[in-house]
């Protein structure tokens, strides 16, 4: 299986942009989980074709294409 493309909307990236060292070391530990399977734990559905994740300090909220094998996140949260 190939690995989930992560992209991020523009303002879940400028969001990302703005995360502390520790949150972004968090983040990109999440990434890589979910790259792999964006459907595994952490992931949970949000029952409107929607994914949240959590991450120490935040969390993300995603849509994902099966067919271009793409997560799309479009809202990050800072905690």
């Amino acid at each position: 299986m190939s690995a989930y493309e992560i992209r991020y909307a523009d303002r879940a990236a400028q969001r990302k942009a703005a995360l502390t060292s520790p949150q972004r070391s968090a983040l990109e530990g999440l990434e890589k989980r979910l790259s792999r399977n964006p459907f595994d734990p952490p992931a949970r559905s949000n029952r409107d074709n929607s994914w949240s994740a959590d991450f120490t300090g935040g969390f993300i909220t995603y849509v994902v294409s099966n067919r271009h094998v793409v997560i799309n996140v479009v809202d990050l949260v800072a905690l």
